[in-house]
């Protein structure tokens, strides 16, 4: 707008005033308008920034917190699984022990008996325990566990055992230096 009260030599030429006119296509010219970034003070980007790392460093101790008691927790699983394995093989083992003793004693008065040709008064007890002690003192037995026999007690022993040293895979082995009933 024009100022009445200015002197006539500072006031500008005068100008005519047009709207502008849209294109023929439908265009219209308008003005990238900048939107400035407002503007941050340094304390303020300062104290975002030291909350940002604050946040960061919370984050990642609760994370290392949150997976180390889920590490303990699947070890503590892991333990208790190989404990329980561990259990049941020992139980497995001595279970084993126990009919290896039995049958081996088994055998040994079966041979006795067919040796003597009559039966042994034994303490079943007694000898089993020494049996199982014997056991533990021999390697893990091996398939097929092997009898050494005189020829002769070895001709006997096939007669009167052959069924049994059959079924528990027993292998009888003449040796010439073993003594008759040795």
């Amino acid at each position: 707008m024009s100022d009445i009260n200015l002197p006539k030599e500072a006031q500008d030429e005068y100008q005519r005033w047009e709207m502008s006119t849209l294109s023929a296509e439908g265009k219209t010219h308008s003005r990238k308008v900048e939107r400035a970034k407002p503007k941050i003070p340094d304390e303020l980007a300062q104290i975002l920034e030291n909350a940002r790392i604050e946040a960061f460093k919370k984050g990642y101790t609760n994370g290392m917190k949150e997976g180390y008691e889920a590490g303990l927790q699947k070890a503590a699983d892991h333990e208790k699984a190989i404990a329980d394995l561990a259990r049941a093989f020992t139980g497995s083992l001595r279970e084993a022990d126990e009919k290896i003793a039995e049958e081996l004693l088994t055998l040994a008065l079966d041979i006795a008996k067919a040796m003597l040709k009559t039966s042994l008064n034994t303490n079943h007890d007694r000898v089993l325990a020494v049996v199982k002690e014997s056991i533990r003192y021999l390697p893990m037995v091996k398939q097929p566990a092997r009898i050494l026999l005189n020829p002769a007690d070895a001709e006997a022993v096939k007669l009167n055992l052959a069924e049994e040293l059959a079924e528990g895979g027993w292998l009888i082995i003449e040796e010439q230096t073993i003594e008759r009933g040795g």
